[in-house]
């Protein structure tokens, strides 16, 4: 009996095996080593510069496979100096959707679609403020993204030719958060959209948000304006953003871009205003990025001004 049991359990565990690799899904590494230079002045009534060299690579583990019912589930880590950066999940149900649950909420709602200026590097508010770079991406800055505090933020996504619609919904300490978004293409070239949603700034404030877009490409040219609104449940906190952009595909390894961000803030008289240039070089998996951005007036502080030059060597594998 007791040879039985070991034959029944062998033909059981290599029937198991042989089921699972059947039925496994492919998991692949990729990753960028990037070399970067940073220059940063801030101008607060004294100079401070810094210059210094940055090393920021990652690591992205990304796996898919189908499921019996013709649906395909996919995953993704992303890795900085061993630190999980992001991660998610998405489960593809063909003409029915996405549905997804990932960190930081970039793929549906309304942080999808919360800066859409072409741009060749970065946006022009990216890493200043304050000095700390802090917050340079959130709605306290007039960029309109919700579950931006590193939550879980579960998603749903549709899309045809067309149209697509996307809903998003976090929960955190100061409590849930919900948005959506759409997308247009009306004509070739042409696409608007936009999306409402609420953000938490405190445990007592939840704070709506509105965001529209247009942006038109013709050739090497794209161009692209954008409205932010931040009603505010506090008291002279709401905040209006205006953003500009427009990038030139030189040829079909170097780009181009400047931008504007304007950001009206109903507790101060002083608008912050920013503007950058991007240019990136690319020749097969190297690519060189310079981000020459400058903000003036900081969360409308007067004559709190700052500038952050970058340039980056980008390897891809």
């Amino acid at each position: 009996m007791t040879n039985l049991k070991k034959i029944g359990l062998t033909a059981l565990a290599g029937t198991l095996a042989s089921t699972t690799f059947a039925n496994a899904g492919e998991l692949s590494v990729s990753g960028n080593a990037i070399m970067e230079y940073q220059t940063t002045s801030s101008d607060t009534g004294s100079v401070d510069n810094t210059d210094g060299f940055v090393m920021n690579s990652t690591l992205t583990f990304s796996g898919s496979g189908e499921l019996d019912n013709g649906m395909t589930v996919s995953m993704y880590q992303s890795l900085a100096s061993g630190t999980v950066t992001s991660e998610g999940v998405t489960l593809d149900m063909g003409d029915m959707g996405k549905l997804s649950l990932d960190r930081w909420g970039y793929h549906a709602g309304i942080t999808s679609v919360a800066d859409k200026i072409p741009t060749a590097g970065e946006n022009v508010h990216d890493d200043l403020n304050n000095g700390d770079g802090q917050n340079h991406d959130n709605p306290a800055v007039g960029v309109a993204k919700t579950g931006s505090d590193a939550q879980d933020v579960a998603g749903y996504v549709w899309s045809n030719d067309m149209l697509t619609f996307s809903a998003s919904s976090s929960m955190n300490a100061s409590g849930g958060e919900e948005s959506a978004a759409i997308s247009l293409n009306l004509i070739d070239g042409l696409e608007i959209g936009g999306g409402v949603g609420t953000n938490h700034s405190s445990d007592a404030n939840e704070d709506d948000l509105t965001t529209m877009y247009a942006t038109y490409a013709v050739g090497p040219v794209k161009v692209g304006i954008q409205k932010t609104d931040i009603d505010a449940n506090a008291a002279s906190s709401d905040i209006e953003a205006d953003h500009y952009g427009i990038s030139f595909a030189i040829n079909e390894n170097l780009s181009v871009s400047y931008g504007e961000h304007t950001v009206d803030f109903d507790s101060s008289a002083t608008d912050e205003e920013s503007k950058g240039f991007s240019a990136s070089y690319s020749a097969g998996s190297m690519s060189f990025v310079l981000v020459n951005n400058q903000k003036d007036n900081a969360e409308g502080a007067a004559a709190v001004d700052q500038e952050m030059v970058e340039l980056k060597m980008i390897m891809a594998f």
